[in-house]
């Protein structure tokens, strides 16, 4: 079967931490014999790193770009001819981007920011998409039900309908997590956790933007005192905020920045404690990566 995986959000290389679980699914299909292309954006565009809300804000002019590649995928979706196309987030892969490929099954992932934007639309607007998603989709998959419930709660009982008859909730794949794959990240934690010394660590992995909340994290470690050393795995705009904050707080936070895949699981599995704070996650795999190396979790 041809399959075409539309998404903004691909790895480009392995190890880039960008939506590696698409990368995951991917490799999946293509094991199982498939024909698979994946369409998404240049690196360093748009939808670059810390994400592409932040991107925006950045620089508004960054808002062309999206439009053109929305523009250069629906041409190349068509052009395809593919027997099934998956759109990981409903917004802009599964509309308007998929909605081209009239021939092609389609499957819709909902991760999480997607459906944010769709139900922060205006209700006429939130409508009018979410049904054409539903109607024209086969089935549409979202990470968690807590991320089903959200978008089906904020829907007329008529698109409600629509989009209860596809959906289907299953996590996304993690890539690269195997038990060959966590012995090698545990001599690599085992290192890590040398150099930082003895006593308890926490750790914080995520782009560095308000809604992953990582001063609740701080915070809440110089109220529990929990742990000795803070280990923030990431970077972004809030950066600089968030290490004066720590210091205001007496917190030991080592920045650690954006890093490889490899040394990012590395960090987790050296930790005593991931602590996840962020305001809204479909189902995050930082979660599950951490409970798959033995990494106990604190949602805070």
């Amino acid at each position: 079967m041809r399959i075409a995986i539309v998404t903004t959000s691909f790895p480009s290389s392995a190890q880039d931490p960008a939506g590696h679980f698409v990368r995951a699914e991917a490799h999946e299909l293509e094991r199982e014999g498939h024909e698979v292309t994946v369409l998404a954006p240049r690196a360093g565009g748009a939808f670059g790193w810390p994400g592409v809300s932040a991107r925006l804000r950045a620089g508004p002019w960054r808002a062309l770009e999206v439009g053109q590649w929305i523009v250069s995928a629906r041409t190349r979706v068509a052009a395809l001819d593919a027997d099934r196309v998956i759109a990981h987030w409903a917004v802009p892969c599964a509309w308007p981007v998929a909605a081209t490929a009239d021939r092609a099954e389609l499957d819709v992932v909902s991760h999480g920011a997607d459906v944010r934007l769709i139900v922060a639309m205006p209700r006429a607007v939130r409508s009018s998409i979410t049904r054409a998603i539903a109607r024209r989709a086969r089935v549409w998959r979202f990470v968690s039900e807590a991320l089903r419930d959200a978008l089906v709660g904020a829907l007329d009982a008529r698109t409600r309908e629509d989009v209860e008859r596809v959906a289907l909730v299953r996590a996304a794949r993690i890539d690269g997590l195997d038990v060959r794959d966590v012995r090698d990240v545990s001599k690599a934690a085992a290192a890590k956790r040398r150099a930082l010394g003895a006593g308890p660590i926490a750790i914080s992995v995520g782009r560095l933007v308000v809604g992953k909340r990582v001063d609740r994290a701080i915070d809440y470690l110089a109220r529990s005192a929990e742990a000795r050393v803070l280990v923030v795995v990431g970077d972004g705009p809030d950066r600089p905020r968030l290490e004066r904050f720590a210091r205001a707080r007496g917190i030991d936070a080592r920045f650690v920045g954006l890093v490889g895949r490899e040394e990012a699981l590395a960090w987790i599995g050296a930790a005593d404690v991931l602590l996840h704070a962020s305001e809204a996650e479909g189902l995050s795999t930082v979660v599950r990566e951490a409970e798959a190396l033995g990494t106990r979790v604190k949602v805070l």
